[in-house]
């Protein structure tokens, strides 16, 4: 690349030919007249550390993640989860969406799902590996096996394949509120046990997980298998702030007051002091960590709480 800094000089000392400029001419570069600014071996050294540390040179692509999932996904309606994408900070977050929401972005879907592509790849591969793992598992594939073949297909099956290659192994995955059911492809099974189609029983080929999606706060989370309950520990303790800032209100301290005492803005006192009239059914839900998966603490307070309790029950009973 031609140096462009040239500054002209009224000495009639000639320069060196390596601290000239150089002059491009079509095709060709030749040197200049003028003393360049920079020295041309700085300049140049300072061009490849340029390339060296680009991101992105000229004519190349950036490698796209695949999305181990796609075309495998369904939600209870039957409709296929499609590949997506955002970007936060720099960093690209992976995700798998209802087409509905792509497909009409006008409209309201409260029943959409959107879910991180990674941790689900991660918890569907888990399960099947711990699927093909299971005792006796063989003779269940296999029903006419024989017993000189059994250990040496249980040592296939408790082999630890490849996320890639597990996830090649699903057909179809179909993804409801509290399960999920994954079908195996047959003759990925047979590859894998280097058997024929027709041996493996096709009852075994389906098989159902429970699945709950949970958030923490603004993170999401998805448990596969059985998992014990958690509770939101930022909802659980906004609602205790809650409940003794109401008691308080009651005796007769101002929002206000209660603002300066909390050293908090008193917006946000007017905004959590509400959780407090919480269904008390609610309440335990939200203790065990057994609340909707949509009732969180930003929905609570962006949402608008209803006050009768009958209405709570109804809105976050569909959450």
């Amino acid at each position: 690349m031609a140096n462009p800094f040239v500054v002209a000089t009224s000495t009639t000392v000639q320069p060196t030919r390596s601290a000239l400029d150089a002059i491009r001419h079509k095709s060709q570069v030749v040197d200049g007249q003028h003393r360049a600014i920079i020295d041309p071996e700085k300049w140049d050294e300072v061009q490849r550390i340029l390339e060296a540390s680009s991101a992105k040179g000229r004519g190349t692509h950036r490698k796209t993640a695949r999305l181990l999932l796609a075309g495998k996904l369904f939600d209870e309606t039957g409709e296929k989860l499609i590949p997506s994408q955002s970007w936060k900070m720099g960093k690209r977050l992976r995700y798998y969406i209802s087409h509905r929401l792509v497909k009409d972005r006008s409209a309201i879907h409260p029943d959409a799902w959107r879910l991180p592509a990674e941790q689900l790849e991660r918890t569907i591969n888990d399960l099947i590996k711990q699927r093909l793992s299971q005792t006796g598992m063989a003779t269940k594939l296999l029903p006419d096996v024989s017993a000189v073949q059994v250990e040496a297909i249980n040592e296939k099956l408790r082999s630890s394949p490849c996320r890639r290659d597990c996830l090649n192994s699903l057909e179809r995955a179909d993804i409801r509120r509290g399960a999920v059911n994954l079908q195996m492809d047959r003759t990925q099974i047979s590859n894998l046990l280097r058997v024929e189609v027709q041996q493996l029983d096709p009852d075994q080929m389906l098989f159902e997980a429970p699945f709950q999606l949970r958030r923490r706060g603004v993170e999401l989370k998805l448990h596969f298998g059985e998992t014990p309950q958690e509770a939101d520990a930022i909802l659980v303790r906004n609602i205790a702030k809650a409940q003794r800032w109401l008691a308080m209100v009651i005796d007769g301290t101002s929002c206000a007051d209660i603002a300066k005492a909390e050293n908090t803005p008193k917006r946000r006192v007017h905004d959590v002091v509400g959780l407090a009239i919480l269904a008390p059914d609610l309440l335990d839900a939200v203790a065990q960590g057994r609340q909707p998966t949509g009732l969180t603490l930003d929905y609570l307070i962006k949402s608008g709480m209803p006050a009768d309790w009958a209405e709570q029950r109804q809105t976050y009973s569909e959450l």
